[in-house]
Parts: C-alpha cells; sequence; structure tokens
C-alpha cells in the first residue's frame, strides 16, 4: 500500500504540473476577447474552468500526504486513488475520442474519393495577353482562380462553393480579391461553354 499511495501522489504531481501549464495558457489566451478582462462573467468562467480543477488537485494530493505522513498508508492510497481514477478516465476518453476522428476522417476521406470518381476538376479559361486565366472546379466543390503572369508564379485565390445540387456557385469575393464577379462570365470550358451557362452565379451575401 505504501508504494502505491507514493506512485498515486506521483501521478497527482504530474496531473497538476500538466494542468497548470495548459489552464496557464488558456488563461492568457482568455483575454483575447474584447472587454473579456472586465467582465465579471468571463472572470467567474477563468475560476470555473482554469483554477477550480488545479484547486481540488492539489487538495486531494496534500491530504494524501498529510495520511501518508501520519503512516495511514491505507487512506493515502484511496485519496489518491483520485489521480489513478482521473488519468485513466483521460486515458479512455482519448483513446474514444482519437476512434471517433479516425472514424470521422476515414468518412470524409471516402466521400472525398467517391467526389473525385464523380466529379473530375472542370476547367474554364480565359484567354490573355501571352496565356490564360483559368478558374478550377474541384470535386469538393470549392472553385478557384488562377491568373496568368508572364514569367511569374500564377497568383490565385478563392472563388465560391458549388451548392449541394451543383448546379449553382455561390460567389465569395472579397475586397481583395484580383479576380472582380463580373469578370465570371467571360470564362470558357472546353465545349465553348461560359462558366454562367454552366452554372447559375449567385452572390453568398445576396438575398
Amino acid at each position: 500500500m505504501k508504494t502505491a499511495a507514493i506512485l498515486f501522489m506521483l501521478f497527482g504531481v504530474f496531473l497538476i504540473l500538466g494542468l497548470g501549464v495548459m489552464s496557464l495558457l488558456g488563461f492568457a489566451m482568455s483575454f483575447d476577447a474584447p472587454g473579456s478582462e472586465s467582465d465579471p462573467v468571463a472572470w467567474m468562467n477563468r475560476v470555473l474552468i482554469f483554477v477550480l480543477p488545479l484547486i481540488v488537485l492539489m487538495l486531494v494530493l496534500i491530504f494524501a500526504w498529510i495520511s501518508f505522513r501520519k503512516g495511514n498508508y491505507v487512506r493515502s492510497f484511496w485519496i489518491g486513488s483520485f489521480f489513478g481514477i482521473t488519468i485513466a478516465i483521460g486515458f479512455i476518453l482519448t483513446v474514444m475520442f482519437s476512434f471517433v476522428t479516425m472514424g470521422q476522417l476515414k468518412g470524409i476521406s471516402m466521400q472525398n474519393a467517391e467526389k473525385e470518381r464523380l466529379y473530375p476538376v472542370q476547367k474554364f479559361i480565359r484567354p490573355v495577353d501571352g496565356g490564360a486565366d483559368t478558374i478550377l472546379v474541384f470535386p469538393t466543390g470549392m472553385l478557384a482562380y488562377r491568373l496568368y503572369r508572364k514569367d511569374q508564379f500564377p497568383p490565385g485565390g478563392y472563388v465560391g462553393d458549388l451548392n449541394h445540387t451543383r448546379d449553382t456557385i455561390l460567389v465569395d469575393f472579397g475586397i481583395d480579391t484580383l479576380l472582380k464577379q463580373e469578370e465570371l462570365y467571360e470564362f470558357l470550358d472546353s465545349q465553348g461553354r461560359k462558366l454562367s451557362d454552366v452554372f447559375v452565379l449567385r452572390n453568398r451575401w445576396k438575398k
């Protein structure tokens, strides 16, 4: 029992140190939101999330140590078992979340592979002096543009996304976009069809 009690207290020390580092980082990042440094609700959340768990763990460690110093190794063992149970639960949850995440990633990978099989990359070209600008429609439904620049790496950016029926482009241009929305009507595919003939162009932010 004595050895097990010592081992549990060591678990507690490592748990407190690890949680302390993460709590310190989380506590610092909790001030990112404007006005959060003076918000009483935000301070209450900081105490409950970052401070209170550390206080509980430290109190458990202190009580386990007091019992150990008094020679009550059995009591120290049972108090310290809180750390062992906490670590075991954390390990089990980590494994479970890992399996869930791996399953989700596998599902996404399979969906993307199926989309690549059903929807090959589509290209729409606009001739320019010395080359051509290109709009790419990817299997995932995302659209991107690449502008021709002689002797330079072609600059590009985000155009928008196809809707779930893949017949409408939800255009999402920003103020710093090199390609303007009205220029989308100038792009043709290999069959001579305009981008606007193949897809309906709709501004994502306009009803």
